[in-house]
């Protein structure tokens, strides 16, 4: 696991290792609809027993916007930027590979995806706000911990 100096960027790796792929699982979704820049507006929803259907839908609806906040944030940032990330965390290609990939030196991508991170995270809080989802529910990447 990449450890960065940085806490948000730890905070933003962190989300992408752990929260995103649970966020697409809920969706019913892969990896490669946040390549594509796909809508998420439409859950697909079967249950037979009402009040477990509403409370997939309900989980369904929620995970597919804030998959829209992602696809949001991430197609606000710099192209260079949005491509590390896309490469690195949904297409899962190693650092040489990213590098390779965008004809960058390995450090310098090491460089650029911390800076990517951060600027996610700003970005990520600010879509969830404007997408309407409430403050108790938003993934603050950017909060750190007071020492």
């Amino acid at each position: 696991m990449a450890k960065f100096k940085d806490e948000v960027a730890n905070n933003t790796h962190r989300f992408f290792i752990n929260k995103l792929p649970e966020l697409l699982a809920f969706a019913g979704c892969h990896e490669d609809v946040l390549l594509s820049g796909r809508d998420f507006s439409e859950p697909k929803v079967n249950s037979s027993k009402k009040n477990s259907a509403e409370t997939i839908v309900f989980r369904v609806d929620s995970a597919r916007i804030m998959l829209d906040a992602v696809n949001d944030a991430l197609y606000s940032m710099d192209e260079t930027y949005r491509k590390i990330i896309q490469l690195y965390y949904l297409s899962n290609l190693r650092n040489f590979e990213v590098a390779e990939h965008l004809g960058y030196c390995e450090k310098t991508i090491n460089n650029y995806k911390l800076v990517a991170l951060k600027t996610f995270a700003v970005r990520f809080v600010a879509t969830q706000l404007s997408s309407g989802i409430d403050k108790k529910h938003i993934f603050d990447l950017t909060k750190t911990k007071v020492a």
